[in-house]
C-alpha cells in the first residue's frame, strides 16, 4: 500500500516537474524572441538578393544621407490604394533606416482631410477629386527642412516604359526613379546656391536650349533634381570665364577654338577652375580637323590624337561599324571606379586621348581593347572591309578619356587645384544612350559632371530599371503545381500527424 502511495506521489511529482519545465521552456522561448526582436529593432539589417540590387540604396543615396546633419521631414500624400504607394513606402523606410535625420509622415488627403488641409496651406499643395470620388493631392510627397520645401511629383517616383519581350510581345520595363527624386529633393532643401555649369557656345557645340538638334537636354533632364544651373556663354572676345561658374563644359564643338579662347579656358583651370572637354573627331577631307586645344593641352600632359578610334574586337561591336563600340575597361578613378565591374558604355565616332610626359599628371579613365587602334587617314575606312593598321596609325589599346587634377595654388579662395577631363566623344550623351538601362552612359556623364563641378553626390548613382515580364506556365507546369499543392502537401501533413499520434501513444 505504501509503495503504491510512493509510486503515485512519484508520478505526481514527475508530472509537476514536467509542467514546470515546460512552462520555464515556454517563458525562456518568449524571452529569446523578445530579445531577438529588440536587437532587430536596434540593429536594422536587410538583405537584397535581386540581380540589380533593387532594394539596396545606391552609393549616391548613402553619400547624400551621410552628409545630412539636420532633421528633415518627408510628407507622403499618396493613398494606400495608389499604384506607387508600396514601392515609395519601401524606399522611404530604407532612407529612414539609413539616417536618423529622416522623419516620415503619411497623410491621406481623402481619409485625413483636416490634417492635409493644414499641410496643403503650409506647402502650397492642392487636391482634386478623381473618378472614384477620392481626394488626391497634386504631388506625391514634400521634403521639408525648416522654411525650405521641395515637391515630388508622381511621375518622378515610378514610371513604366514599354519594351519587347523575347517571345511573345510587349512587356513593361519599370523605372524606379524615386531614389533620384528623393536625393534631389534632399539636395535642394539642404544646399545653398545651385551649382552653376557654364556651357561654351559659338563653335557648333551642343546647345543648352532643349529645342536644338544637338542639345544637352537629356543630361539636364536626368540631373534636374540635383540643384544645377545651366548657362551658355560665348568664349570669343572674352577675357575671363563668367563669374560664379563652378565648371565649364565644352561639348562636341564642330569648329576649332582660337588660340586665345583655348588659353582662356586652360588658364581658368590653372587658377582653380574645372573644365570638361568632350571633343569629337571632326572629319575634313579625310583627315581629323584641329580643335584648337592640341598645343595648350600638352602642358597638362594630354595629347589629342588626330585619329579615329576603331575597335576590331567583335565582342565589343553591336553593329558592323567598327567606329561604334562598347567600352568595358575603365581606370581606377573616382568617376569610373563603380563601372569597373561589368559596366558597358557605348561610344560612337570617338578619337583617342593620350596621356604624355613622365609626371603622371593625366590619368586614363576610359580605354578600348587591345585590338583597337587609331586611324589617321579616314579614306582607308570603308564599310565593307575590316580596316588594317598602317604605319601612320596609333597602336592600341587606345585611351579614350583622361582626367587630371592640378595641385592647389596656395590661394585661400581656391583651396583645391583645378580639375580637367578630356574625352574623345560627346555622342555618348545622346538621349537614346542615356535612356538605355543596359548601358552606363548616364552614370558616366553624371560622374564626369559631378567630378569637375566638385559635387560628389553626382558621381555615385543612376536610376534602377527592372523588367516586369509575364510568367508563362505550360500545361505540364500547371499539373505539376497542382500535384504538389493538392496532393503532396496534404499527404505530408497527414503523415506528420500520424507520426505525432503514434509517438504520443508510445
Amino acid at each position: 500500500m505504501a509503495s503504491n502511495k510512493n509510486a503515485g506521489r512519484s508520478t505526481s511529482e514527475r508530472r509537476t516537474l514536467e509542467r514546470i519545465t515546460a512552462s520555464a521552456s515556454s517563458l525562456l522561448l518568449v524571452a529569446i524572441l523578445l530579445m531577438v526582436n529588440y536587437l532587430a529593432f536596434r540593429h536594422y539589417l536587410r538583405f537584397d538578393w535581386t540581380s540589380q540590387g533593387i532594394f539596396t540604396l545606391s552609393p549616391k543615396s548613402k553619400t547624400v544621407l551621410r552628409d545630412l546633419n539636420k532633421d528633415l521631414d518627408v510628407y507622403v500624400f499618396l493613398s494606400r490604394g495608389e499604384a506607387g504607394f508600396l514601392p515609395t513606402d519601401e524606399l522611404l523606410k530604407r532612407y529612414a533606416a539609413a539616417s536618423t535625420h529622416v522623419h516620415l509622415h503619411y497623410v491621406d488627403p481623402d481619409r485625413e482631410a483636416s490634417q492635409f488641409k493644414l499641410l496643403a496651406q503650409r506647402f502650397g499643395v492642392a487636391a482634386g477629386v478623381v473618378e472614384s470620388g477620392e481626394a488626391r493631392a497634386d504631388v506625391a510627397a514634400v521634403v521639408a527642412l525648416g522654411d525650405k520645401n521641395w515637391h515630388i511629383n508622381r511621375e518622378d517616383l515610378v514610371a513604366s516604359e514599354m519594351g519587347l519581350s523575347g517571345q511573345d510581345g510587349a512587356t513593361d520595363e519599370v523605372q524606379l526613379k524615386g531614389e533620384q527624386a528623393l536625393n534631389g529633393a534632399i539636395v535642394q532643401v539642404t544646399s545653398g546656391r545651385p551649382t552653376k555649369l557654364c556651357v561654351t557656345q559659338g563653335h557648333g557645340e551642343w546647345a543648352t536650349d532643349d529645342s536644338a538638334e544637338r542639345s544637352i537636354a537629356s543630361v539636364k533632364r536626368g540631373l534636374h533634381h540635383d540643384n544645377l544651373e545651366w548657362q551658355g556663354f560665348e568664349t570669343l572676345g572674352q577675357t575671363a570665364v563668367p563669374a560664379g561658374c563652378d565648371a565649364v563644359l565644352v561639348i562636341g564643338p564642330l569648329r576649332p577654338f582660337s588660340e586665345q579662347e583655348a588659353k582662356l579656358l586652360l588658364e581658368y583651370v590653372r587658377s582653380g577652375g574645372n573644365l570638361l572637354l568632350a571633343l569629337d573627331p571632326v572629319i575634313e577631307r579625310d583627315q581629323i580637323a584641329s580643335t584648337g586645344f592640341e598645343g595648350p593641352l600638352r602642358e597638362f600632359g594630354v595629347r589629342i590624337d588626330p585619329a579615329l578610334a576603331l575597335e576590331l574586337d567583335k565582342e565589343r561591336l553591336l553593329t558592323r561599324n567598327v567606329a561604334e563600340f562598347v567600352v568595358t575597361e575603365f581606370g581606377d578613378h573616382v568617376t569610373t571606379r563603380a563601372l569597373q565591374h561589368s559596366a558597358r558604355v557605348f561610344v560612337s565616332l570617338a578619337r583617342s586621348i593620350t596621356p604624355i610626359g613622365d609626371g603622371g599628371q593625366a590619368e586614363i579613365i576610359l580605354r578600348a581593347s587591345e585590338k583597337s587602334f587609331g586611324k589617321t587617314n579616314i579614306a582607308e575606312v570603308t564599310p565593307d572591309t575590316e580596316p588594317a593598321r598602317g604605319p601612320a596609325d596609333i597602336e592600341g589599346p587606345l585611351s579614350l578619356a583622361v582626367a587630371s587634377e592640378l595641385k592647389a595654388s596656395g590661394d585661400k579662395s581656391k583651396p583645391r587645384g583645378g580639375r580637367l577631363i578630356v574625352i574623345g566623344d560627346s555622342d555618348f550623351m545622346t538621349d537614346a544612350l542615356l535612356q538605355t538601362a543596359e548601358l552606363a552612359n548616364f552614370h558616366m556623364a553624371s560622374a564626369f559632371i559631378g567630378w569637375v563641378s566638385q559635387r560628389p553626390a553626382l558621381i555615385d548613382i543612376p536610376p534602377k530599371k527592372i523588367k516586369s515580364g509575364n510568367i508563362v506556365f505550360s500545361q505540364d507546369d500547371l499539373w505539376a503545381l497542382f500535384f504538389r499543392v493538392a496532393v503532396l502537401l496534404p499527404m505530408a501533413a497527414l503523415v506528420l500527424g500520424v507520426a505525432v499520434w503514434l509517438n504520443r501513444r508510445a
